[in-house]
């Protein structure tokens, strides 16, 4: 996200980062990257110091504050280089910063720099746990499909491809999910998974360091019925029982009754649970 009151600098910034490979919104003052921030949940968020409004730092610091948001890095960029400037953008919480003019060459360098940083641990830190005391956990994730969860899935899919792992998301065609992964060189997409092909993998991946995303337990009950996601569910979790292997199975609670929901969560053990309230989980 680029925020700043100046249409001219927002547009040239768009243009810059899109011809660097980058999908990129806009906000044109502190209040509105706020809300913007919220609903569309960008990767990283570079903004401006002056602006209309709410300044850079002031929104910088009500971001940094929030649960749901306090992990997004956020660059500042400014005309002023003096290092009593300097101290004040980090003390609101900055990740980084960049004087003004920059090049193009630079501010994507320094967007690269902070996004391979935030990607080792986001996803954990935002539960409150190491990254290792997810290694090897089979875990039900929970999501309300009116939240930016797919963003989340990608955060824990970037954060184990970091650690080294081989990272496999067996989806369909036209899934958000899918398309969250679109620029993603370390995640492989597997189409229309099966019992087969989970057999395949673990042999494939043997004594190898994996995580597999399955997308998802509730388009299989639709498609079939729930005893058949419930059946797939268990022989799954038997194939993917080795301990190198991490394995996250997506549903939406909202599409089952509390007692099919009630039955796959004994299953797995581990659940996480994305909701508007941001995420949570209860790993054993």
């Amino acid at each position: 996200m680029v925020v700043d009151d100046e249409q001219d600098i927002r547009n040239l910034a768009k243009k810059n980062l899109e011809l660097s490979g980058f999908s990129v919104i806009t906000a044109s003052n502190g209040d509105e990257a706020i809300e913007k921030v919220v609903s569309e949940s960008p990767d990283l968020i570079l903004m401006d110091v002056v602006m209309t409004g709410k300044s850079g730092l002031e929104a910088c610091k009500i971001l940094k504050s929030q649960d749901k948001t306090r992990f997004i890095p956020i660059i500042i960029f400014t005309v002023l280089a003096r290092d009593v400037d300097k101290k004040l953008v980090f003390d609101s919480g900055a990740d980084d910063l960049i004087v003004k003019p920059f090049t193009r060459e630079s501010l994507t360098s320094k967007i690269e720099k902070c996004l391979k940083e935030s990607r080792i641990n986001v996803f954990s830190k935002q539960l409150k746990m190491e990254s290792d005391d997810l290694k090897g956990k089979k875990i039900l994730f929970e999501y309300d499909p009116s939240t930016a969860y797919p963003r989340c899935v990608r955060q824990f899919a970037l954060e184990r491809a970091s650690k080294g792992e081989k990272v496999l998301t067996m989806t369909k065609n036209g899934s958000v999910i899918k398309d969250s992964f679109v620029n993603d060189k370390d995640i492989q997409i597997i189409d229309a998974p099966s019992q087969p092909l989970l057999s395949t993998i673990t042999r494939d991946f043997k004594n190898q360091d994996l995580t597999l995303i399955y997308d998802s337990l509730t388009d299989l009950a639709l498609s079939t019925d729930n005893s058949t996601a419930y059946q797939f569910s268990r022989e799954a979790v038997k194939l993917l029982s080795d301990t190198n292997i991490t394995a996250l199975f997506l549903i939406n609670p909202s599409a089952h009754e509390s007692k099919e929901i009630n039955s796959l969560r004994g299953i797995f053990g581990n659940q996480i649970i994305y909701g508007k309230d941001g995420v949570k989980a209860r790993i054993t």
